[in-house]
């Protein structure tokens, strides 16, 4: 469940003001706990409740994403097979300015969209893909930790 976790993270991280909608790359590194808790059990599968909370800083260091915080809620569909998700993320910078994103995604890795943002991110438009890059040990059976890494681009409405 940390991988999702993780995936819900990445996906929603923010992005400097540009003054036209010219489309630009980023990449991201994101670490979070997350704590996932049971919300229906029948057999095999398991429906499960999520919350993330973590940072983003941008690759390579001193970029637009530096120092950003950020905290996901999700529903994961979990079973013998693997597991699949989808989230909403809130992001906020050192400013107070906030980004609202949306995600999918499962084992494999994960793709965002951004939904909008407020002061400098108003108007924030794009996304990306991510995935896992390093799990830690669990502090209990419902929290865990781990990093990503996410790659897009963001563009603002003209």
């Amino acid at each position: 469940m940390n991988k999702s976790t993780l995936a819900i993270a990445a996906a929603l991280a923010c992005a400097p003001l540009v003054s036209a909608a010219q489309e630009r790359p980023y990449e991201i590194k994101i670490c979070s706990t997350s704590e996932a808790s049971v919300i229906d059990r029948a057999g095999d599968a398991t429906i499960l409740a999520n919350t993330t909370r973590g940072i983003a800083d941008s690759v390579p260091p001193g970029g637009a994403f530096d120092k950003m915080t950020f905290e996901c809620r999700s529903v994961l569909n979990a079973s013998k097979t693997g597991f699949d998700y989808t989230s909403r993320c809130t992001f906020v910078d050192m400013d107070g300015d906030k980004v609202i994103g949306a995600s999918v995604g499962n084992a494999q890795g994960w793709k965002w969209t951004y939904l909008g943002g407020t002061g400098k991110w108003e108007g924030i438009q794009g996304g990306g893909t991510g995935k896992s890059t390093a799990q830690y040990p669990r502090l209990s059976p419902a929290v865990s930790a781990g990093c990503g890494l996410a790659v897009g681009t963001y563009s603002f409405k003209k």
